[in-house]
C-alpha cells in the first residue's frame, strides 16, 4: 500500500512538471538563448513547435525574423504574413513582407506592402515611396532578361546546400561552400554545426575540371576550424587572401561570431603555408571579401568600419613599397550605399563588379558594375536579368570578356546558392545575307502635336527588336527629332508614349528582304488629353461602407462613357479606393465592389466589357494623412473614397513612310 502511494505521487509530480505550462516554459527559455546568440536555424525549429500550441505575437515575429536572418524568402513571406495579422505588430513588418515578396518575385504585392509601409510610419514616407517604384523597375527586368546572356546551373559543382564565389585559380575553380564534407552518416552526425543556418561551418573547395564534369575535394591547410571562404588569388596563384571567421575574444565556441579578418598564405610547391592575418584586420569590425586588381596592386574588400555609409561599404587599399597594404579608403557613393555592398570582384580588364542591396535592384543582391579604380568610379550600373533575379546573385567571376561564373539562390536551383555559369552571345550586327553587310537601314522619326502641329521634345520612343526582345529606347530632341540604326533582315515595333497625352502611338517596321538601304520616316501625332477627361476622376465618390453610385458620380461616368466612345482605341482600368477606417481585408472587398460597380455602370451606357477592367486598392494609396490612427474629419476621409481613371492601351498606328538611300552606313 505505502508502495502504491509513493508510485501514484510520483506520477503526480511527472504529470505536474511536464504539463504543457512547463514545456512551454522551458522551450521557450531555450528558444530564446538560441535567438540571443543568433543560432537562428536552432531557436527556429522551436518557435515553429511553440507556434502551433500557444501562438502569439513575440513568437511569430521571431519565427518572421529567423527566416529573414537565414535568408529564407519563402518562409518569410508566410511568416511576415501572419506577424500582420496580429493586433499592433510593428509597422516595420510591413517592409520585410514586401522585401521577401519581392525576392519572391511577386512585385506587385511587394509595392503594395511597401506602401502600407510608408502609410503606417509617415517618417519613412519617402523610403517607402523610393522602395515601391523600385518594384516596377524589378519587374521590367524580369519580365525582359537579355536574350543574348545564357545562365547556366553547374550541376556538377552543387549540392543541397551553398556554394558560392567561385574564382580562378590557374586552370581550376576555387569556391565556398558549407556542403556536408564528411563521408558517412555516423560522421555527419557528428560534424559541428553552425547554428545560424543549421549547416557546417564554410570551406573552400578545389574544383579540377575533368571532361564536362569537376573533381572537388576540400583545399588543404588553408581551411580552419569556423567559416574559411571565399578567396581572392594572385594572377601566379601563389597567393591567396581570404575571410576567416573568428571567435570573438572571451566568448565560448557556440556564441555568435561577429569579427571576420581576411588572412593570406602563400604556396611553395604544393604546401600552403600556415595562414596570417593581414594588418588591415581589426577586432572592432569586420573585413571581408577580398578581391585584387590584376596588377595586385589594389586590394578591395568589405567592410562595417566606422565612417562608411551605412552597412557593409566596398573599401581599396594600395600595396605600398614595402609588401604592406595602405590605410583603406571608401570607394564612394557610386559604389556604396546605405545597405549592404559586398562581394568585390575586378575583371581582368581593371572593372569592379559587386553586389548591392543598396542600389536600384530586382529584388536581394543584384550584381552591378562599375568602371574606375581605387576610390574613384562612374555610377554603379544593374546588370539585370538573367544575370540578376529576384533572389540574392552576387560573386561573380569572369574566365574571360564573355564567360564566367556566379553564384545565386534562384528559384531553381540545387541548393540554396548555387553556382552558375554564364554566357554572353555577341549580338550579330549584321544579317545572314552577306550581301546586306554594305546595306544602311535607319529610322528617323519627328513627334508633334495634332492639334497645334508643335513639334514635342522629350518624349520617349521605343523600337523593340522582335527577334531578340531586347528594347531600345532615346528621347525626342528640341526640334521633336529622333532617329535609331536598323539592323538588317530584322522585324521591330515602335512606340511613343507621354504622360500627358492619351494616345500612344504604334507602328510595325521590317528590314526583311530590302535590298537597298532604308530610312523609315516616323511621324507621331499625339492628341493632348482635355481637361474634362483627367487620369484621376476625383469626384467619383462614395458614401460610407457603400458601393452604390450617387447622382454625382453618375455624371462624371457619363463623360467618361463619352470619351470612350470617341476613342474606341483605348482600354481603361477603373481603380476605386477607401478611406482608412475600418479592418484592411474588408476595405480591399469594398473598394472592389466600388470599382466593379462603376465598370457595370459604364457597360450600362454602352461600353464594351473587354475595354473595362475593375480595380480594388482599398486603402493603400491614400491621398492624405488620414492613415489609421489619425484624426480626420469627414471631408478629408471622403477625399480617400474615390475611383480613378487610368487609361492601360491605346493602339493607334503611327504614320510611317520610306525613302531608298544608297548611301552605306556612316562609320
Amino acid at each position: 500500500m505505502k508502495y502504491r502511494k509513493i508510485l501514484l505521487a510520483s506520477l503526480i509530480c511527472s504529470i505536474l512538471y511536464f504539463s504543457p505550462r512547463n514545456i512551454f516554459s522551458d522551450n521557450i527559455k531555450q528558444a530564446n538563448k538560441f535567438y540571443e546568440t543568433y543560432d537562428y536555424k536552432l531557436a527556429l525549429d522551436i518557435y515553429q513547435k511553440i507556434m502551433q500550441k500557444k501562438p502569439s505575437l513575440e513568437v511569430a515575429q521571431k519565427i518572421a525574423n529567423c527566416y529573414r536572418f537565414i535568408n529564407d524568402s519563402k518562409g518569410a513571406e508566410v511568416a511576415y504574413a501572419k506577424v500582420l495579422t496580429f493586433p499592433g505588430a510593428d509597422a516595420i513588418n510591413y517592409k520585410y513582407y514586401a522585401d521577401a515578396l519581392k525576392q519572391n518575385g511577386k512585385f506587385e504585392e511587394a509595392k503594395q506592402s511597401y506602401t502600407l509601409y510608408g502609410q503606417k510610419l509617415p517618417s519613412k514616407l519617402e523610403e517607402a515611396t523610393r522602395l515601391a517604384n523600385t518594384t516596377e523597375v524589378g519587374r521590367m527586368w524580369a519580365e525582359n532578361p537579355d536574350p543574348n546572356v545564357r545562365i547556366e546551373n553547374v550541376k556538377t559543382l552543387n549540392s543541397e546546400n551553398s556554394e558560392f564565389s567561385p574564382v580562378k585559380y590557374k586552370n581550376d575553380i576555387v569556391f565556398t561552400s558549407d556542403r556536408w564534407f564528411v563521408q558517412s552518416s555516423d560522421d555527419k552526425k557528428k560534424a559541428p554545426v553552425y547554428g545560424w543556418t543549421g549547416n557546417p561551418y564554410l570551406k573552400m573547395y578545389h574544383a579540377t575540371k575533368q571532361g564536362e564534369s569537376f573533381k572537388v575535394a576540400l583545399m588543404p591547410t588553408l581551411n580552419q576550424e569556423y567559416h574559411t571562404g571565399p578567396a581572392a588569388f594572385t594572377a601566379t596563384g601563389d597567393t591567396v587572401y581570404f575571410t576567416l571567421t573568428e571567435t570573438p575574444k572571451g566568448k565560448k565556441k557556440k556564441a555568435p561570431f561577429l569579427t571576420k579578418k581576411i588572412y593570406s598564405s602563400s604556396v611553395a610547391g604544393s604546401t600552403w603555408s600556415s595562414p596570417k592575418p593581414i594588418a588591415l584586420n581589426s577586432d572592432g569590425y569586420s573585413i571581408q571579401h577580398p578581391a585584387l586588381s590584376p596588377n595586385g596592386a589594389i586590394l578591395y574588400f568589405a567592410s562595417d568600419m566606422p565612417g562608411g555609409l551605412g552597412g557593409m561599404d566596398i573599401y581599396a587599399s594600395q600595396r605600398q613599397s614595402d609588401g604592406s597594404w595602405g590605410s583603406p579608403v571608401n570607394c564612394g557613393s557610386n559604389v556604396n550605399t546605405t545597405e549592404d555592398d559586398v562581394f568585390p570582384v575586378v575583371r581582368q580588364d581593371g572593372r569592379l563588379y559587386f553586389s548591392s542591396k543598396g542600389h536600384v535592384g530586382m529584388g536581394g543582391l543584384d550584381i552591378f558594375t562599375s568602371k574606375g579604380a581605387y576610390n574613384e568610379f562612374e555610377l554603379a550600373e544593374n546588370l539585370k536579368a538573367p544575370v540578376n533575379s529576384s533572389n540574392d546573385d552576387f560573386g561573380i567571376n569572369f574566365t574571360d570578356d564573355l564567360n564566367g561564373y556566379l553564384s545565386s539562390n534562384r528559384a531553381g536551383g540545387l541548393g540554396l546558392d548555387d553556382i552558375y555559369s554564364f554566357k554572353i552571345v555577341p549580338q550579330q550586327k549584321q544579317g545572314p545575307n552577306a550581301s546586306n553587310a554594305a546595306l544602311f537601314f535607319a529610322v528617323d522619326g519627328e513627334v508633334s502635336d495634332k492639334s497645334t502641329g508643335t513639334v514635342l521634345s522629350n518624349v520617349e520612343v521605343i523600337l523593340l527588336n522582335k527577334s531578340t526582345n531586347q528594347q531600345q529606347s532615346t528621347f525626342s530632341d528640341v526640334q521633336g527629332k529622333f532617329h535609331f540604326d536598323l539592323a538588317p533582315e530584322t522585324e521591330y515595333v515602335i512606340t511613343g508614349n507621354q504622360a500627358q497625352y492619351y494616345s500612344k502611338q504604334e507602328g510595325s517596321i521590317t528590314t526583311i528582304g530590302l535590298k537597298e538601304s532604308t530610312v523609315f520616316n516616323v511621324k507621331f501625332e499625339l492628341e493632348r488629353s482635355k481637361d474634362t477627361y483627367m487620369v484621376k476622376l476625383q469626384n467619383i465618390y462614395y458614401n460610407f461602407d457603400k458601393w452604390s453610385i450617387r447622382p454625382d458620380a453618375a455624371v462624371e461616368l457619363n463623360k467618361v462613357a463619352s470619351f470612350m466612345s470617341n476613342m474606341p482605341n483605348i482600354t481603361v482600368e477603373l481603380r476605386s479606393h477607401t478611406d482608412s477606417r475600418g479592418k484592411e481585408v474588408y476595405n480591399k472587398w469594398l473598394s472592389q465592389k466600388r470599382a466593379q460597380s462603376a465598370v457595370n455602370y459604364l457597360v450600362k451606357q454602352g461600353v464594351a466589357t473587354a475595354r473595362l477592367t475593375a480595380v480594388g486598392l482599398g486603402e493603400t494609396e491614400l491621398l492624405n494623412r488620414c492613415s489609421n490612427g489619425v484624426k480626420c474629419s469627414l471631408k478629408d476621409h471622403q477625399m480617400n473614397r474615390r475611383t480613378e481613371f487610368k487609361v492601360v492601351k491605346v493602339n493607334p498606328v503611327a504614320s510611317i513612310t520610306t525613302s531608298s538611300s544608297p548611301l552605306r552606313k556612316k562609320q
